[in-house]
């Protein structure tokens, strides 16, 4: 596979020409073959370098609250259309993009800014929103501490890919959990220091035996806006050689799964933007992982195991005061399915089915009734010649349809229906769902019923009211 590592140079705190700038970019990859693009920490509408230059921790002060407002207005809200063009891109050119951007947080209050790594996939769905777990330094001056929802791995071709912000890189634990999922290419989203880079990637690719990339931004101080008054005297710096003071230094680069630079932090000069292109090898990480699969052969998850919470955090919880038990038309509540009784030829066939393929479990509540269970659900099996119980008036094997809803990615599905040569009817397929829009894969069982496995897909984040203007 081909990997594109995009070193930008921001329009700092000008989110529409950030945005120009990463499509150009993006562009660029995809005529160099890239299936895959990764863009810095932040990018748009930059990383806020003026903090531990202008004395961002003053309290209450009028030059950090003009430049904050700044940023929030310039900030990246994916219902208000900000990464349309983006979308619109990786569609056209069949490119995955990993991109780094200042988010504003409708969903808490519409003031508070994450840094947040959101992908985009070669269909130009927004498909995974991963905000950075703790601000570094004095970018919790500007940025919220975020949550576990996006800390997921996402399969591009043949490879399981996984994305962290800066430091969060150098959290273990963050590291495991990717690494648990099948982490093949770990993208590194940093500001833009080759120090940085340079003192982790390789750790990390040696680590989880994977490919490691990290993708960063350069920026000199003309870079600064000039309608902000506020940052005057940090456009104007310099360093000691007289020349405009360089506030973030590139250092894009890839490592092997054997810890190897195979594009070091110096590929490009700490003042040059560019395109990197890495040619990953899948068979080079099954070489490495001989002797050492940290998720894997080399795990003890009897001694040590990770849980993760992906639940994305919110601030309320909104609770009726009374639970209803008529709907709005007067009639009876009905809360939910309890179970749904399926009719098979032959039940021991089927439950070797539904237990090898899908993993459910048989229960028996007597002699004569089998059940499969799974999660909190429940099917109950019977054949068109039972009898003794009442039943639908014309119970039929093959008639039925069953959705059901997986966390596990439609990708590994399919692997798992390969090993079994159970051939796939129809999918992936976009459709919708009682609860927002999935995408499903379908086959049969052994009676001819078909079966659907669906994984959600991230619904359009509902219609919030747009912030205030500035």
């Amino acid at each position: 596979m081909r990997l594109a590592i995009v070193q930008l140079r921001t329009a700092l705190l000008d989110r529409t020409e950030t945005l120009r700038r990463v499509v150009a970019r993006i562009h660029e990859a995809a005529d160099q073959g890239a299936r895959i693009v990764v863009l810095p920490e932040a990018c748009v509408p930059g990383y806020p370098v003026w903090l531990s230059r202008t004395d961002g921790a003053a309290f209450d002060a009028p030059r950090q609250k003009a430049i904050h407002a700044r940023y929030v207005e310039q900030s990246v809200a994916p219902i208000h259309g900000h990464l349309e063009s983006v979308c619109a891109a990786a569609a056209v050119r069949g490119v995955d993009v990993v991109l780094g951007a200042v988010e504003r947080g409708l969903d808490r209050g519409g003031h508070t800014l994450f840094c947040t790594a959101f992908w985009i996939d070669s269909d130009g769905h927004l498909v995974n929103v991963h905000r950075k777990l703790m601000p570094t330094h004095e970018e919790r001056l500007c940025w919220a501490a975020g949550d576990g929802h996006g800390i997921r791995t996402r399969r591009v071709g043949e490879f399981r890919v996984g994305a962290l912000n800066c430091w969060e890189n150098w959290m273990p634990l963050a590291r495991a959990a990717l690494q648990a999922e099948g982490l093949d290419l770990h993208l590194m989203l940093w500001p833009g220091s080759p120090p940085g880079t340079a003192a982790l990637t390789q750790v990390a690719a040696r680590e989880g035996r994977c490919f490691v990339a990290g993708a960063c931004s350069v920026l000199d101080a003309t870079d600064l806006p000039a309608d902000l008054s506020e940052l005057a005297d940090l456009r104007a710096a310099v360093d000691e050689d007289g020349a405009p003071l360089r506030l973030q230094n590139g250092g894009s680069c890839l490592a092997g799964p054997d810890g190897g630079w195979i594009i070091p932090p110096d590929a490009l000069a700490a003042d040059a933007e560019g395109v990197l292109i890495g040619e990953l090898d899948l068979a080079a990480i099954a070489g490495e992982r001989q002797n050492f699969d940290p998720a894997g052969h080399y795990a003890r998850p009897d001694v040590l195991h990770l849980t993760v919470d992906r639940h994305r955090r919110n601030t309320a919880s909104f609770l009726d005061d009374e639970s209803p038990s008529v709907t709005p038309m007067g009639t009876p509540l009905v809360d939910g399915i309890e179970h749904l009784v399926l009719t098979v030829r032959d039940p021991d066939h089927a439950v070797r089915f539904y237990r090898r393929v899908l993993g459910f479990e048989e229960i028996r509540h007597d002699e004569d009734t089998r059940s499969l269970r799974f999660g909190s659900q429940r099917i109950e099996l019977r054949t068109e010649e039972d009898d003794g119980s009442i039943a639908g008036s014309r119970p039929t094997w093959g008639s039925a349809d069953l959705c059901l809803i997986s966390r596990a990615p439609l990708e590994r599905w399919l692997e798992h229906l390969r090993r079994f040569g159970i051939p796939i009817a129809l999918g992936p397929v976009d459709r919708p769902g009682t609860s927002g829009p999935l995408r499903s894969i379908h086959f049969r069982d052994p009676d001819g019923n078909l079966v659907e496995i669906a994984n959600r897909r991230p619904p359009r984040e509902p219609e919030l009211p747009a912030g205030p203007t500035f």
